[in-house]
């Protein structure tokens, strides 16, 4: 069977579209910003250092209906777990449409399961070096921007 991509999937590949990031560690800030820079040209990644950054940018590009990212990156530990989990409720519980990709630095299987449970969409474990966050980011570059349809506004 021949695949072919649909037009609203082909335009979508073109137009630069707004990404969260929520990580308050600025040494894997910047290597996440570099490696989307280098594997997915088009993100415009925005950065928020706690949940209560995360919230209100989400809640300001919402209400002007600009720049609502199309995606989130959500470290669970900000720095405590705890806030992790509760920043992913109430994206959950105001934003439903939005995916939610974790990125942890803990492999434990009652982490991964929990993070399932309230919502996320994907989990994925923090690489430990630039070579592997590249290569995440173009993973997710194909998955997320290349192959499934994102809704265009939440």
């Amino acid at each position: 069977m021949i695949s072919t991509v649909s037009n609203r999937q082909r335009s979508n590949r073109n137009k630069s579209f707004p990404l969260l990031v929520v990580e308050d560690n600025k040494d894997h800030q910047l290597l996440i910003g570099y490696s989307l820079r280098a594997k997915i040209p088009l993100a415009q990644p925005v950065f928020a250092s706690s949940v209560k950054e995360a919230l209100t940018h989400l809640k300001i590009t919402f209400d002007k209906q600009e720049d609502f990212p199309q995606l989130v990156l959500l470290d669970l530990y900000l720095p405590d777990q705890s806030l992790g989990w509760q920043l992913l409720k109430d994206i959950r519980t105001r934003y439903p449409r939005l995916p939610v990709i974790i990125l942890s630095s803990h492999q434990d299987e009652a982490v991964v399961e929990t993070a399932y449970e309230l919502g996320a969409h994907s989990f994925i474990n923090k690489p430990m070096d630039l070579d592997e966050w590249e290569h995440y980011f173009r993973v997710l570059n194909d998955y997320w921007l290349g192959t499934v349809t994102l809704p265009s506004k939440n």
